[in-house]
Formats: C-alpha cells, sequence, structure tokens
C-alpha cells in the first residue's frame, strides 16, 4: 500500500486525512497570529504579491474558488482589491472556517460562501469557476495529484490556476538560518501561542518533503495544465506557480 508523508512519518491515505485535519483543528484559532510570528511579518507581502497575479476582466462576473482558504486570508485580500467578484471559500477543515465564519460582518458584506469540502473531490460543477487561489494549502492534500486534477475539472477554459506553497532556499546559508528557525523556533513557538508544539513540527516538516519546484510543475503539466510560471519569493522560501487551462 502506498504511503503518504506526514512530516517525516509514513503513514496510509486515510491516516493522513485524519492526522492533517486533527492539525488544523489545533492551530485554527491562532492561525493567522502565527501566521505573522512564524514569517515574522513576510507573509502580508507574499499574499500581496499573490494577489496582485490574479487578473479580472471587469467587463464580466468573476468566480473565483479559494481552495484550503481557511481563515478567509486570501479572500479578504481579493476583495479588497476586487469587490464585485464572488468568492468560493471551500476548506475540508470546519474549525479553519469557523474562523471565517465568525467575521459575520465580513461575509455578510461580501459575495462569499463558505463550503466545507474536500479540495480531492470538489463540491463545485465543471468548468464553473474562473480562477483558483490554492494559498499553502497543497502540501497538506492527502492525493495531491487529485487536486490538481479536481482544479482542472472546476475551471472554466482559459481559466487561472494560482499556487502559493513553501519552498526550500537556494542560498546555502540563508537556508541554514531557515533551518535553524524552522526546527528550532517555530514549534516551540507553537506550543507557547496556539498549545500545539507537534502540529507546527509537522508543518515545518511538510515544507522538506513538498515537491521541488520543478517537480511541482511537472504534477501541474500531468494534470494538463499549461503556460505555467514560477514566482520566486524572498530568496525561494515561497513560490507562486501561475498555470493555465487551454
Amino acid at each position: 500500500m502506498k504511503k503518504n508523508d506526514f512530516g517525516y512519518e509514513q503513514l496510509t491515505k486515510s491516516e493522513h486525512y485524519k492526522k492533517v485535519q486533527n492539525v488544523f483543528d489545533n492551530v485554527a484559532k491562532e492561525y493567522d497570529l502565527m501566521n505573522d510570528i512564524m514569517s515574522l511579518g513576510l507573509h502580508r507581502i507574499w499574499k500581496k504579491d499573490f494577489v496582485n497575479l490574479i487578473d479580472i476582466d471587469n467587463k464580466k462576473k468573476i468566480y473565483i474558488l479559494d481552495l484550503a482558504g481557511g481563515t478567509g486570508d486570501i479572500a479578504k485580500r481579493i476583495l479588497k482589491k476586487y469587490p464585485d467578484v464572488s468568492v468560493n471559500i471551500i476548506d475540508k477543515n470546519f474549525m479553519m472556517l469557523k474562523e471565517t465564519f465568525n467575521q459575520k460582518s465580513f461575509v455578510k458584506e461580501n459575495n462569499i460562501k463558505l463550503i466545507c469540502g474536500d479540495g480531492e473531490n470538489i463540491p463545485l460543477p465543471d468548468n464553473s469557476i474562473d480562477i483558483i487561489t490554492l494559498s499553502f494549502g497543497v502540501r497538506n492534500m492527502t492525493d495531491r495529484l487529485k487536486c490538481l486534477y479536481e482544479c482542472y475539472r472546476v475551471l472554466k477554459k482559459g481559466g487561472t490556476f494560482l499556487c502559493m506553497e513553501f519552498s526550500m532556499p537556494e542560498n546555502y546559508t540563508l537556508r541554514n538560518i531557515y533551518d535553524a528557525w524552522s526546527f528550532l523556533m517555530i514549534p516551540r513557538l507553537g506550543k507557547l501561542i496556539a498549545k500545539s508544539e507537534d502540529s507546527y513540527k509537522y508543518l515545518v516538516e511538510s515544507i522538506r518533503t513538498f515537491p521541488r519546484p520543478i517537480e511541482f510543475i511537472e504534477m501541474l503539466e500531468k494534470a494538463e495544465f499549461k503556460k505555467t510560471t514560477i514566482k520566486q519569493l524572498s530568496g525561494n522560501i515561497v513560490c507562486i506557480f501561475k498555470s493555465k487551462k487551454i
């Protein structure tokens, strides 16, 4: 039986799914605060760059899927820039979505639907979405390739898939600093702030077991995406992949 990486552990698909759910159950309440602390605020710059890569045609109604949208951080940024678009936030973790729902004025005042659903079985019709955003979520999928196939299925022809994910610095010195911060500090901060050291230990390890950028591009091509470009941020700590459904 094929095993899945859960950090440095090897688990069955069902075990992986349950453990990832447990991770985000644990971290949901302090997720946004921990993002600020872990990245030293850099995640705000990364997300700004990510949203700036979205191309909107103001002549027609645009439907966006924010997959693994969690606490709604990306959706808020999209709607601030493009208030007339319609956004479906889909996340398989109810506790993460609950953090978005608790911001009732934000949800009520915008064209938002919150859907508790799986990225490997997206509960939307074929060819129904103009743009998909997937920010720091694909590495937590139990079957990443199936998720990419599903994204391709729900996108309209000519639609855009935008995926932001952590990578590893190419510079040797930066990589050593990054490793020291990741392994020595982030789990401890997770224990102190989110009361979950193991969850942040997994999140750190999951970055190391995620495919290299060139390997992920090959996965996108296997899922039939075309014209993939890659934007590296902060010395390759983060990569943004932009692909099209032709």
